[in-house]
C-alpha cells in the first residue's frame, strides 16, 4: 500500500514537473507577472537588446482610473522609448531585418478620453510598472 502511494506521488510529481517546465520562461531582464508564449518573448529580448522599453499609460488624477471610461478623465498617453539612441515611438516599433525602428511620435503628453486598453503582453513585458494586467 505505501509502495503504490509512493509510486502515485511520483508520478504527479513528475507531470507536474513537465507542465512547468513546459511554460515559457521570462526573462529576469523583462517585467514578469504574466504568462506570454515563446515568439512574444523572443520578440521583447529583441526590443529590450536594442533599448525599448514601453512607458504605461497613467492616470493624471484619481478620477483618472483604470477601467473608468468617462471621457473627461485626464491621462498621461503610453508611449515606446529607446534608450540607445533616445527616439520615442507612439506606435510599436517595427522590425525590419532584426531592427526595430518606432516613428517618431510619442513623447510624455496628456490626454483626455478615459482610461486606455489593457497593455500588451509585449508592452507589459518592456515596462517597468504601472498599467493592469493583459487579457490572457
Amino acid at each position: 500500500m505505501k509502495y503504490a502511494r509512493f509510486v502515485l506521488a511520483a508520478g504527479l510529481m513528475a507531470y507536474g514537473f513537465s507542465l512547468i517546465a513546459k511554460q515559457p520562461r521570462i526573462s529576469n531582464s523583462l517585467r514578469d507577472g504574466i504568462k506570454a508564449d515563446q515568439q512574444t518573448i523572443r520578440v521583447a529580448l529583441a526590443m529590450r537588446e536594442q533599448g525599448w522599453q514601453y512607458i504605461m499609460p497613467s492616470p493624471k488624477n484619481r478620477q483618472a482610473a483604470w477601467g473608468n471610461k468617462d471621457g473627461s478623465t485626464p491621462w498621461y498617453a503610453g508611449y515606446w522609448h529607446n534608450s540607445k539612441t533616445n527616439e520615442n515611438s507612439a506606435a510599436r516599433p517595427q522590425s525590419e531585418d532584426g531592427q526595430y525602428f518606432g516613428d517618431g511620435a510619442g513623447a510624455p503628453a496628456w490626454r483626455l478620453g478615459g482610461s486606455p486598453s489593457a497593455p500588451t503582453k509585449l508592452e507589459w513585458l518592456l515596462s517597468k510598472s504601472g498599467g493592469i494586467k493583459p487579457q490572457e
